[in-house]
């Protein structure tokens, strides 16, 4: 059997790591049209703290693990331009050689990622203007950041990538304005958790502008709706879409966010073809339907199992599913979230109830600080919908714990018995989930 997969990052070499634990004698082809192997991209903004760590520490694997030991035909600068899936070849330039060749195969995964949102303005080309997508663009940050050393930096959109770069440019004594297009920071968040990165933006002297139209860039001028900004470098990180274009040339039915339609084997409409990673849809268990947040652990998921899926074709495995999980670092505070959100439980029309609780995360005992918990509850049942938490110490390995209860369904009448570790130096004897779910109790 010969198994084709067209990138070969997380998901792409997931996937071909998985047909190659089960099918020994099979041939596995990775197809990725960068020169970089596959890597952590979510450690890219701490890497550029690190003058002398080369950003190739961020692979997972190297060279001869992929090649020599897991026997993987990993093909680096080969873009595949078609895919032909009536005959079953994809189309590839080999920009090492400077060719154009076939390939053909039994099984395709398609594992191309997404790309960045681009700025079509005047000014967004030049050379102090990044993107900070793929290794390649920390590579040229990087450069630029120890090269030119900047003392001002603009960071267009308040996502997580730019919030994180907002903390790592502000450690290394850059003077960093943040904006953002839509009218509040981190929108997906409720306010309770929104003020504390605003007041966590002033504290640390960012200066942060909503609801802002950015215009034109005139040499280290960025024009905008809120006044003019002098900035020696720009990041853009305003959002990301599937790189499915491939894909839908070749009749590939695209679903959410134009990402590659899949159902609950990652099988997509091509025959033979499976789509993983952040080129993919994802289902969201809560919703009952297939959503988008392309995020790492997805990726390696679903890449693995869409390698089971195509060697044991009569015996597949549904992909369980996500529940919206996420967390990132920002300052001395870590900020997380699981399942549903606000603006998904209005849509929902769900009766539900907030509950806030503010909390220590350790007592008589030094190094801990304040969090906040953020439940909402169904009305009546007590069954836990979602959870957010931003704070200090301890917080995403709460957020877990959270994020398995919403998992198995439970209500916050369980959770309040759970019986949590305790000791001074990791929390009080009331851990703040315990107080969280007492208070939804009362309100559920």
């Amino acid at each position: 059997m010969k198994v084709v997969v067209i990138g070969g990052s997380a998901a792409g070499l997931s996937a071909a790591s998985q047909v190659r634990r089960l099918a020994s004698d099979a041939q596995v082809v990775v197809l990725e049209k960068g020169r970089d192997l596959s890597y952590a991209a979510c450690g890219m903004p701490y890497n550029l703290f690190f003058r002398d760590t080369p950003v190739e520490a961020l692979y997972a694997l190297s060279y001869d693990t992929i090649v020599n030991g897991r026997k993987i035909d990993y093909r680096l600068r080969s873009e595949v331009a078609a895919i032909d899936p009536m005959r079953q070849k994809v189309q590839v330039l080999d920009h090492v050689n400077g060719r154009v060749y076939e390939e053909g195969y039994d099984a395709l995964v398609y594992a191309t990622g997404n790309r960045p949102h681009r700025l079509d303005l005047p000014g967004f080309d030049d050379e102090n203007v990044f993107y900070f997508k793929t290794l390649e663009d920390t590579r040229r940050t990087k450069e630029f950041l120890y090269e030119r050393a900047p003392k001002t930096a603009l960071l267009v959109g308040a996502g997580y990538t730019n919030l994180e770069l907002a903390d790592v440019l502000s450690n290394i004594k850059i003077r960093t304005v943040l904006l953002e297009k839509a009218p509040a920071i981190l929108p997906a968040f409720c306010p309770a958790v929104r003020e504390k990165v605003e007041e966590k933006l002033q504290e640390k002297g960012v200066e942060f502008f909503a609801g802002v139209d950015i215009y034109e860039k005139a040499g280290n001028v960025v024009k905008t709706s809120a006044g003019d900004f002098a900035a020696e470098l720009v990041v853009a990180a305003v959002g990301v879409r599937p790189a499915t274009e491939i894909f839908a040339a070749a009749g590939g039915l695209l679903g959410v966010a134009s990402a590659a339609s899949v159902n609950p084997y990652l099988r997509t409409n091509l025959p033979n073809v499976f789509a993983a990673g952040d080129c993919a849809e994802h289902y969201v268990r809560q919703l009952g339907r297939n959503g988008y947040m392309p995020l790492g652990p997805v990726a390696n998921k679903q890449g693995r199992l869409a390698g089971s899926n195509l060697i044991h074709p009569d015996n597949m495995r549904r992909f369980s599913g996500i529940d919206q999980t996420a967390v990132f670092k920002f300052f001395d505070l870590t900020i997380g979230t699981s399942g549903l959100n606000e603006r998904q439980l209005l849509g929902k029309d769900a009766a539900y109830a907030t509950v806030i609780v503010d909390n220590d995360t350790r007592v008589a005992y030094p190094g801990g600080g304040r969090m906040r918990i953020v439940l909402f509850v169904e009305k009546g049942s007590g069954l836990l919908l979602g959870a957010q938490m931003i704070g200090q110490d301890v917080v995403a390995k709460r957020l877990d714990v959270l994020a398995t209860a919403i998992y198995k369904g439970m209500t916050v009448f369980e959770i309040a018995e759970l019986d949590l570790s305790y000791a001074p130096p990791y929390a009080p004897v009331w851990d703040p989930v315990l107080v969280a779910a007492n208070q939804a109790i009362k309100m559920a």
